[in-house]
């Protein structure tokens, strides 16, 4: 399958915009996960423990591969190199337990537009490996981040995009086929259908000032299918301290976590999840298409049927079949 790009290729200093990956696996270890960046992408080893992998000056730029578990990574860097010889088969019996259920994640560096084939090559060398995605175990809830570079800081850009996803959540979930162990965790939590009814209405006219307030008045929370916290900090400096338990590393992305990674899986790529978020941007930017499917979004949700949502996805999936056929 091939990237579909979003409509806008540039940023605001028309650079071409650029896009990290983050992806869970199990399956293979840190060590041969690096072998195979280092194999496809060139570049050396500057940090190595059991638990994280540095990997700096591939051709794409630095990539960092660890066990997804801050305690086992924090226990590796505080605690560890106190510990005698006997005492570090604590570490070994940690990192067993962990690899039952704690993701592998492999954080790619900002990738250009033109060179999101890259990305492809090294799912596919993964899977090659024994790499192992979400459907694997029922334990294991592994998934998929996307970091897209924004196209513009503009408000109404940022609404916009936001209306987008909020009112193709539900269409891409169901299309998406997305796992029940990562529904039943906290980690892609929808948007309350309170902030929902604020966004969408085509009324709601933010500053930039008054979205970032509005958004982490309503989700103070890393934990949502989009997180735009890393935006908004970094947009805003004074963010990181009004939510101080929230780890945030400000960047100008989006933060895509739904999908999931079904890496091992022959019929999934990349491009596919990619091409959903694609979709997202594109109707954001058909402004008449956007308005009236928020209307019709207002009205659903305000009718005695909101909750069942087989009526908004099968409305939605004839607009995906009409106005973006290339999507469907």
């Amino acid at each position: 399958m091939d990237f579909i790009l979003p409509p806008l290729l540039y940023n605001q200093k028309k650079e071409l915009r650029k896009v990290g990956f983050e992806i869970e696996y199990s399956g293979i270890t840190l060590k041969q996960c690096a072998a195979i960046v280092i194999k496809l992408f060139g570049g050396k080893i500057c940090k190595e423990n059991i638990y994280c992998i540095d990997i700096k000056d591939t051709v794409l730029g630095d990539f960092s591969i660890y066990i997804d578990s801050k305690f086992l990574r924090e226990f590796e860097d505080k605690i560890a190199p106190l510990l005698d010889n006997e005492s570090k088969n604590i570490e070994n019996i940690l990192l067993s337990i962990s690899e039952a259920f704690i993701p592998y994640e492999i954080v790619t560096p900002p990738i250009p537009f033109d060179k999101l084939h890259f990305i492809e090559e090294l799912k596919n060398s993964l899977k090659k490996s024994g790499a192992l995605g979400t459907k694997a175990s029922f334990l294991f809830a592994f998934g998929l981040h996307i970091n897209i570079e924004v196209p513009s800081f503009k408000s109404e850009d940022l609404l916009d995009i936001l209306r987008s996803f909020l009112v193709l959540y539900e269409w891409i979930k169901e299309r998406d086929k997305i796992d029940l162990t990562r529904k039943l965790t906290w980690f892609i939590d929808p948007f309350e259908i309170e902030y929902i009814q604020k966004v969408i209405d085509l009324n709601y006219k933010p500053t930039l000032k008054e979205f970032s307030q509005d958004y982490i008045f309503y989700n103070p929370t890393r934990n949502r299918a989009l997180d735009l916290l890393p935006l908004l900090a970094y947009i805003d400096k004074d963010i990181k301290s009004k939510l101080p338990n929230e780890k945030i590393n400000p960047r100008p992305t989006f933060h895509y976590r739904l999908p999931n990674s079904r890496i091992d899986e022959d019929n999934w790529s990349i491009a596919k999840e990619f091409n959903y978020w694609s979709l997202i941007e594109h109707l954001a930017f058909k402004k008449d298409i956007l308005y009236k499917i928020c209307k019709d979004y207002q009205e659903f949700l305000d009718s005695p049927f909101w909750f069942i949502t087989s009526n908004w996805i099968g409305k939605i999936d004839n607009i995906i079949k009409t106005k973006f056929k290339e999507f469907y």
